[in-house]
């Protein structure tokens, strides 16, 4: 029997929301800036490439917020030198960090209310376990997201990072459950699936656009199927 569930929250339960390449044109007009969104756009894959090779290199700075912060900054830096903008890399990475800490830039998927309101009437704990910044609790609760959860683990505000299993054993320890009664959604088949199997916890993986489909996990592509599949 499911007694708890953990998720994740980027691309899980939440997304940009204006996107990126939005974002760094709004900042980029603000700051006298001929680019538009497409101009961003174009550069929006070498930015993800340039965050996986981070990630799979060394992970590591989501253990800390001022290394989850440099992150960000490091890839908004990246794209503005791809762009031609690179003598104001510094203060376009700065505008655009600054307007992601805030909840009027990102936006809760459509199926997110729904499903943890029916795991929530079916009297299941729910925690959060992401590799996220420090300020996260406070960006849940801007949302209006965190009255939902009974626990938040974020990688910076404990100094481990999934997939490492502390991360989840932590969650399972604030919540007094043990790790074969709960299951992990998240998005991504090496830090939630890889992570929530190796502390004993059964994983789901939300594949919203059918990018992950050799997942050796549980795969839905939405959160409305999340309850029938517990």
């Amino acid at each position: 029997m499911v007694e708890a569930v953990f998720f994740d929250v980027g691309s899980t339960l939440i997304r940009p929301c204006p996107s990126v390449a939005e974002t760094m044109a709004r900042a980029a007009a603000e700051r006298g800036h001929a680019l538009t969104v497409r101009d961003f756009e174009l550069h929006m894959p070498a930015m993800d490439a340039y965050y996986e090779a981070e990630y799979l290199r060394d992970g590591d700075f989501w253990c800390s917020h001022e290394g989850s912060t440099a992150i960000w900054l490091d890839q908004y830096r990246y794209v503005c030198h791809l762009a031609g903008i690179g003598h104001d890399a510094e203060g376009m990475a700065a505008a655009v960090n600054e307007a992601y800490r805030h909840a009027a830039s990102w936006e809760v998927y459509a199926d997110v209310a729904g499903c943890l309101r029916a795991l929530k009437e079916r009297g299941l704990a729910l925690g959060v376990v992401s590799n996220w910044d420090a300020e996260l609790e406070d960006l849940l609760r801007d949302l209006r997201l965190l009255p939902y959860f009974d626990t938040v683990v974020s990688s910076a505000a404990v100094g481990y990072r999934k997939p490492n299993p502390v991360m989840f054993d932590l969650a399972c320890e604030q919540l007094g459950v043990r790790p074969g009664a709960c299951a992990h959604v998240g998005d991504r088949p090496d830090a939630d699936g890889d992570g929530a199997a190796a502390a004993g916890i059964r994983p789901v993986i939300i594949d919203r656009h059918g990018a992950e489909p050799d997942c050796p996990y549980d795969r839905v592509e939405t959160l409305a199927d999340i309850p029938s599949v517990l």
